[in-house]
């Protein structure tokens, strides 16, 4: 079982409109109304490549309720808490495929309390039990302790579970403390982890040197089309993707997440595990639909990756 961990999930608006602009009236047609946030995408991801996969997190109100209908819907177990005040958030992106552009509109989530946060912590000690690996994905929401990443982490290590965790600034630099198994930010999010100018030509070799010496085991930094760099202490590893008819970037990184977690499931070494996580991210950028990716396309996709030792 691989549980998927979304303290601040969505319902995913995505609208597709050619010359988008601003003070203008466009009428939408075909948009996608999905469950989303970084954890959801990733369990749409593992739920497709065939392992057994679990979402759970907070939801609140009529949008939280959608959020667990939807999921529903797709086959993936959700296992959520609901909170006392608020609503889940919208999260609203429109596609101009004209002037390849990406727009998210991004609401703020509901607020989360002691009463909440102790069920969580419950939550995740049951769950982790019966998990090979424990996802941790995205934002805080609104009033959560910064370090609550670590101490999920932690808790679930202690219950048996490896721990992968997908966040960025101050939720990284604390939920680094935990000592997660992988971390995988992209390579803006690591750069300013480092502090350092993500445009220096070594800017992602030296912020996987300091994501391992914060507490990480293995660190995976995406380059976008540029593919991605691995390092664990004793190996670092080049990912080059093939080219791609790209439609959105939205989601990428979680499909890649779930792509390496579900290969560690399935007991590949890392060279097959980082070829796998690559094909699913780049599977997932040729749709508008964050999470979604076909098998064929990853299959295809996985023949064109080379992964390098450097």
């Amino acid at each position: 079982m691989i549980t998927t961990v979304t303290l601040n999930a969505a319902v995913d608006k995505i609208y597709t409109v050619a010359g988008f602009g601003l003070n203008a009236v466009h009428r939408i047609e075909g948009g996608l109304t999905v469950p989303g946030g970084k954890g959801v995408n990733a369990a749409r991801v593992i739920r497709t490549l065939g392992q057994p996969v679990r979402a759970t997190g907070f939801v609140a109100g009529h949008t939280g309720r959608l959020l667990i209908d939807g999921l529903s819907a797709e086959g993936v177990s959700a296992d959520f808490i609901e909170t006392a005040h608020g609503e889940t958030r919208l999260a609203i992106t429109v596609l101009d495929p004209a002037a390849r552009t990406q727009t998210e509109l991004i609401e703020s989530g509901p607020t989360v309390g002691p009463l909440e946060l102790a069920a969580l912590r419950r939550k995740i000690a049951t769950l982790a039990e019966d998990s090979a690996w424990v996802v941790l994905s995205g934002s805080l929401p609104p009033d959560c302790p910064p370090d609550l990443y670590a101490e999920l982490c932690t808790l679930a290590k202690e219950h048996g579970a490896r721990v992968a965790l997908d966040a960025s600034g101050e939720a990284l630099r604390l939920g680094l403390r935990g000592k997660p198994d992988l971390v995988k930010p992209n390579e803006d999010e690591a750069a300013r982890f480092a502090g350092i100018d993500a445009a220096r030509p070594d800017a992602a070799e030296a912020a996987a040197s300091q994501l391992l010496e914060a507490g990480a085991q293995l660190a995976v930094i995406s380059l976008g089309a540029r593919g991605a760099l691995a390092v664990t202490r004793d190996a670092r590893y080049r990912v080059s993707l093939p080219d791609a008819d790209i439609v959105s970037a939205l989601g990428s990184g979680d499909a890649m997440v779930a792509g390496l977690v579900s290969g560690a499931v399935a007991g590949l070494d890392l060279p097959a595990m980082l070829r796998q996580g690559a094909a699913c991210g780049t599977a997932a950028a040729l749709h508008a639909m964050a999470g979604k990716i076909e098998l064929q396309d990853v299959e295809r996709l996985e023949q064109g990756i080379k992964v390098a030792l450097l």
